[in-house]
């Protein structure tokens, strides 16, 4: 009988042990569930402000409200091969240790003002090609998520799914956004 009970805890204990690796125990966790990519807390916070530095809040709805920054992390994780998504992590993670060496804070903690002046100094310098190809991904896929964004695609330039019928002779209204990206 004991036997039984032996093999039975054994059998917890090394599916337990097999289990324990794959658990994380990290205190702050990511908010976008993501397929292939794992992602730190930190890398979601500075590609927020990198998002936020591109297309910041004012009259209309910024990139953060829309939420771009979600849209770039799925459709790095779903569209970029794996390749390119080891780049593009790697690409972000240079990024915030070049900042964290030339100004002593993360990407995320600066001033607007010197966001916006080290993602364009970091964007003119030609030095590292992994974060200049992170930098122009990141822009790329931020306006095209802001672009199609509901609120623009709704409020600001009408995507209308029909074209009217064809006018040879009608005049334009200067005021009215023509959705150019639909």
């Amino acid at each position: 009988m004991l036997r039984r009970t032996a093999l039975k805890k054994l059998g917890i204990l090394t599916g337990g042990l097999i289990l324990l690796p794959s658990c994380n125990f990290s205190e702050e966790k990511a908010s976008v569930i993501l397929k292939s990519l794992n992602i730190t807390a930190e890398q979601e916070k500075v590609l927020k402000a990198i998002v936020d530095t591109l297309i910041p809040e004012g009259e209309i709805p910024g990139a953060i409200s829309l939420g771009v920054d979600h849209f770039v992390w799925i459709m790095v994780d779903d569209t970029l091969n794996a390749g390119r998504q080891h780049m593009f992590i790697k690409g972000l993670s240079l990024f915030n240790s070049n900042v964290k060496k030339e100004s002593g804070k993360s990407f995320e903690k600066l001033r607007k003002e010197d966001q916006f002046k080290t993602l364009a100094k970091a964007s003119a310098n030609n030095e590292n090609g992994e974060i200049i190809d992170f930098i122009n991904t990141t822009k790329y896929l931020t306006q095209m998520g802001y672009m199609q964004s509901e609120y623009i695609m709704t409020r600001i330039m009408p995507y209308s799914l029909v074209p009217r019928s064809y006018g040879n002779c009608v005049d334009t209204d200067p005021n009215k956004r023509i959705n150019i990206y639909a």
